[in-house]
């Protein structure tokens, strides 16, 4: 169980370092730019959380939730590129429904960012 801060930032750097690589012929693809903003985000956060941890100690839930919250989200997106990318048999309507929750994910994704990133350039804790 991820109980302070500390555990938050490994668990988001387990995530960034999972993220499988691109296995296509085009990085510059959606595909391939949500990963490496994922990769990006996770990174960032992780080793923020965790500097954090060091100056502040394990801090409370309300400080270190969105960023489990975060690696969560991170973790659902990475999976359902996977989903998106290799198929046995083609089906345009199911990867047109991967991808209607990839969005989704990635608003949520976004707004979980910004309230890390805010939060260790503040020092205090913000409201989501």
């Amino acid at each position: 169980m991820a109980d302070s801060m500390d555990d938050a930032g490994c668990c988001l750097l387990s995530v960034a370092w999972n993220v499988a690589p691109l296995a296509e012929a085009h990085p510059d693809s959606r595909r391939g730019s949500l990963r490496r903003r994922v990769v990006a985000a996770c990174r960032t956060a992780g080793h923020g959380a965790r500097d954090w941890a060091a100056a502040h100690g394990p801090g409370v839930e309300a400080e270190y939730r969105p960023f489990l919250q975060l690696a969560d989200v991170a973790y659902e997106i990475a999976t359902l590129l996977l989903l998106v990318e290799d198929f046995l048999v083609p089906d345009l309507e199911r990867e047109h429904r991967r991808w209607a929750e990839i969005e989704e994910l990635t608003v949520r994704f976004t707004e979980l960012s910004e309230w890390t990133s805010s939060f260790l350039l503040s020092g205090a804790p913000l409201r989501l």
